[in-house]
């Protein structure tokens, strides 16, 4: 809506509405959860943009922002970007992320919300420095190809859905206006399931949260030796020949029907002999208890 802004009209806003001045054009107040904050739209080298001003209260009064307001007009008519001088520490990404997670806090289960802040605090920290109102499209899209790059798609897909969330909660704010950021971006094709392999990065993560137990030390040699589950799960001592540094699987142990035998690394040599220490029969299972 539009109109003259003043104490009476900014202080009756409803909650979530934008009132637009009748006086300056592009400068506006818009009534937030807890507060009304007023803002300027303008247009730039052909791109509409918006740039906070500030919360309704000392030091900011319709006079005083509206004053401040016409201070930035004056600054996109000399074809200086506002934005870039407007944000302040409370106006970042990284800012903002942390009132988020706190939100979140109480209604994510414990392992979403480390999710969440995982792709939100590291693989994003980028955008920690930006202004909420700087981070477009663009933004977005070079920070997903760089995550796609380090940790694979999945990795990609997951931050997207993250940060989509992140802006949505944003723009229900107040704290932007305008389109999510994140709308439009594309979704990296992750691939048949039966076909995806784990990044380095993602095998660094599995390796570094396995313990000692026996279910443990399963996942660790079948990252070591990419075996089928069934072939690790159910190995036993029989089949292990450190004379010759081997284990050997008979043909009704894989799946070809074929006998197979398979190297042992220096680290697979470890978790075998660290596991025949703890007193295993070697006529059972080495995973047995």
């Amino acid at each position: 809506m539009i109109g003259k802004l003043t104490k009476s009209t900014v202080e009756k806003l409803p909650l979530h509405s934008v009132m637009w001045d009748s006086a300056v054009v592009g400068f506006g107040a818009r009534r937030q959860l807890r507060h009304v904050h007023y803002l300027l739209r303008y247009r730039l080298n052909g791109r509409q943009r918006f740039v906070s001003i500030g919360k309704h209260g000392s030091p900011w009064t319709v006079e005083t922002a509206r004053r401040e307001a016409q201070r930035l007009l004056g600054l996109v008519a000399s074809k200086i970007e506002p934005a870039s001088e407007r944000v302040t520490s409370s106006e970042t990404f990284g800012a903002e992320l942390e009132r988020y997670i706190e939100r979140k806090r109480v209604v994510l289960r414990p392992r979403s919300l480390i999710e969440i802040e995982r792709y939100l605090r590291v693989q994003c920290k980028s955008l920690h420095s930006m202004g909420l109102n700087e981070i477009d499209r663009r933004c977005v899209a070079v920070v997903l190809a760089d995550i796609e790059q380090h940790s694979g798609p999945v990795a990609r897909n997951r931050a997207r859905t993250s940060l989509s969330a992140f802006f949505a909660w944003a723009i229900h704010e107040g704290l932007i206006d305008g389109a999510n950021p994140v709308a439009d971006t594309a979704k990296a094709n992750e691939g048949n399931g039966r076909d995806r392999v784990l990044s380095e990065v993602e095998l660094a993560q599995v390796l570094a949260a396995l313990s000692d137990d026996p279910f443990s030390e399963i996942v660790r040699l079948l990252v070591l030796t990419g075996q089928r589950r069934s072939e690790i799960g159910g190995l036993r001592w029989s089949e292990v020949d450190f004379e010759r540094n081997l284990l050997v699987l008979g043909a009704g142990r894989v799946k070809n029907g074929r006998s197979h035998e398979l190297p042992i690394s220096t680290q697979v040599r470890a978790v075998l002999e660290t596991r025949g220490r703890v007193g295993q029969s070697r006529r059972s299972s080495w995973i047995a208890s």
